[in-house]
């Protein structure tokens, strides 16, 4: 244990290492091939106590550990169920801790990974399961009966009025929809609240438990149907609904007024417009009333209370700008405290994310472009410093990322961001980064990939090409039908800008991307106008054809996404490589499978160009694993430092 606290005593510390030395440190491989040390803290209601995972050894998977709060170093207990890998945790009440599970599996000689949940009472030291799987036999043992035991579901909602019980849903058969039940935290007794079918699914629960909202597939009409209702006895009614063909977007994000239970909280686009906004709508009516709306971006979410008790009360919207997703709160009290913190922490995204039953003691949480992570306590007008994310990748470490704005060919504005290596003179070998999606977008923050790259001394480029989302409709429906073209281009326009702003060098400019940023590598490679001295492409697509699905299985994502995806197909154009390649890919990747990155490889060795191909056994769509990073990113450094000219 002295070791364990000398650790930790050292995580505190280093955080706190946020001014960056005249020479930038350059990291070994293996701290970027791992994960961050520190995540998922909480506090309990009552303030006296913490949970978090922590991984204390090299490639070694995260432990839950409990704390005091007044006493940290003093009361540290690593809590670790045989077999069982923690990846989330939460307290349901000043003594129950609900903690989430994968179990490591395997299926033909594949890996599986399950999801199992259970509570953990901190005073008792007893498990227990949210769901039985099996009967008899005492399921709050640890070890093996627990692993076997602990429940394959999850928790849907907290029940603020009453703190010792969830609500679980839970596929009692395969392929069958789940059933969901009221649980209790202590004994893991269950009573049976609604019984699933497979008309319904997606349901939205209130403040008491109830289910009042759900969605439904209209095959007639390839839309989502969003149902609400009063109470448990009405029937379901139409709100709204999302059409295939349309684009439109609406979701029901929930009952959060309990004196006025016939308003429902969507998120929907304008009629006729650009943006979504969050509106209330009369379930009884139809009627809607906009609540919140920005100019020129789309509004995301609702931020709910982070006091426990609070349960459904809304103290806040996000919203997106070109910066990333930022919060606007309307409480009295949350609002100048997030203002006030983010005064405090100008170049880092602030969230509240926990605060005392009394009021009195506040969880904060921010991360920065150089801040992978850092936790804070707020009490009695003062900010005191709990952990840090890592004592390996601090403030010395990392480098500064600005956002950045520019023009594409055509006119259109698009907008990225730009990790300059630290102390190092422009203008910059530079490696343009598109993300994947290609219906996400990035956001300013810490980035692993981005600030790896940095550390070695590049310059990174990470557009927000057309085609990405929450910058309005518009902005998203401009890439349709424009892979490998219009989105190709503006990967190139940004990169361009870069060149005239004296950021870049034109002689030292490289591409690497993962999913939908693999495709635009491998499409970046064909173009034939050698932009790019040397590319990496990683779960990327190769052929368009192969994309007949979509990217998902379900008929109305086919119907959704699918007329979107058009273009250039790059395993048809590998005669026109003329830079060196690095292509990696999972064996075991469901999402983009392998046989893409294998067929443009096929092209590559027909056409002799210069390539190195890596494929890695039992990965899936993405690297999560420090394993399965060491066999590819020694490879990374070593081709950016030889193959490309830099």
């Amino acid at each position: 244990m002295l070791i364990f606290r000398t650790f930790l005593a050292a995580l505190i510390l280093c955080s706190l290492s946020l001014v960056t030395l005249a020479q930038q440190a350059q990291l070994p491989v293996q701290v970027w091939a791992d994960s961050l040390q520190v995540s998922e803290l909480d506090m309990s209601p009552d303030a006296q106590r913490m949970a978090m995972l922590m991984r204390r050894e090299r490639g070694a998977h995260p432990e839950l550990i409990v704390f005091d709060t007044d006493d940290i170093q003093g009361s540290l207990q690593a809590i670790q169920p045989e077999g069982l890998i923690p990846i989330g945790l939460r307290w349901a009440n000043d003594d129950l801790l609900i903690v989430n599970f994968i179990l490591e599996s395997d299926d033909k000689g594949r890996p599986v990974y399950l999801g199992r949940s259970a509570s953990y009472d901190v005073t008792s030291g007893e498990w227990t399961s949210l769901i039985r799987t099996t009967r008899g036999g005492d399921i709050r043992r640890s070890g093996d009966n627990l692993m076997n035991r602990l429940g394959i579901g999850r928790v849907v909602s907290l029940l603020p009025d009453e703190p010792d019980y969830v609500l679980v849903a839970h596929n009692e058969e395969r392929g069958k929809p789940p059933n969901y039940y009221k649980v209790n935290l202590e004994n893991g007794r269950r009573s049976l609240v609604l019984k699933g079918n497979m008309r319904l699914e997606n349901y939205v629960w209130d403040r008491e438990g109830n289910a009042r909202g759900a969605a439904e597939y209209d095959k007639s009409d390839v839309a989502i149907v969003t149902l609400a209702r009063l109470s448990p006895e009405d029937d379901w009614t139409e709100i709204g609904r999302q059409r295939a063909d349309s684009r439109d977007r609406f979701a029901l994000l929930g009952f959060f007024d309990p004196e006025q239970p016939h308003l429902a909280t969507v998120r929907s686009d304008e009629p006729g417009g650009d943006r979504t906004g969050i509106y209330a709508v009369d379930i009884r009516t139809g009627e809607r009333e906009l609540i919140f709306m920005t100019e020129g971006f789309d509004v995301i979410d609702a931020v709910r209370s982070p006091r426990l008790a609070d349960g459904t009360k809304v103290v806040g919207y996000t919203y997106s700008n070109h910066k990333g997703y930022q919060r606007y709160y309307i409480d009295e009290t949350y609002g100048p405290l997030h203002r006030g913190l983010q005064q405090a922490f100008p170049d880092r995204n602030v969230s509240i994310e926990r605060v005392s039953e009394d009021g009195k003691t506040t969880l904060v949480y921010t991360t920065g472009p150089q801040v992978p992570g850092q936790w804070y306590l707020v009490k009695d007008g003062k900010v005191a410093p709990v952990i840090g994310a890592s004592t390996e990748i601090v403030g010395e470490s990392l480098s500064p990322v600005d956002v950045y704005t520019y023009e594409a060919r055509d006119g259109l504005e698009v907008s990225g961001y730009v990790t300059i290596p630290a102390n190092m003179k422009a203008p910059h070998p530079t490696i343009a980064m598109p993300h994947g999606g290609p219906w996400v977008r990035d956001t300013y923050g810490y980035d692993r990939w981005a600030q790896m790259l940095a550390n070695r001394g590049y310059a990174v480029f990470q557009p927000n090409y057309r085609g990405s989302i929450d910058l309005g409709k518009s902005f998203w429906m401009a890439g349709d039908r424009k892979w490998g073209h219009e989105m190709q281009n503006d990967i190139e326009d940004g990169m361009q800008s870069l060149v005239e702003d004296g950021i870049a060098d034109p002689e030292k400019l490289a591409i690497f991307g993962w999913s939908y940023g693999g495709y635009a590598a491998f499409a970046a490679a064909t173009r034939g106008n050698d932009l790019f001295n040397c590319v990496v492409s990683g779960a990327g697509v190769s052929d368009l054809s192969r994309l007949r699905g979509g990217l998902s299985g379900s008929r109305f994502l086919r119907r959704y996404q699918m007329p979107t995806i058009a273009g250039v197909s790059p395993v048809d154009l590998t005669g026109k490589v003329s830079v060196p390649m690095l292509v990696v890919h999972g064996d075991y990747d469901e999402t983009v499978p392998v046989e893409h990155s294998r067929r443009f490889v096929e092209g590559l060795e027909q056409a002799g160009a210069d390539h190195q191909y890596i494929e890695i056994e039992d990965m899936g769509h993405s690297p999560f694993f420090f394993e399965q990073n060491m066999q590819w990113f020694p490879e990374l450094f070593e081709f950016f430092d030889t193959k490309c000219g830099f």
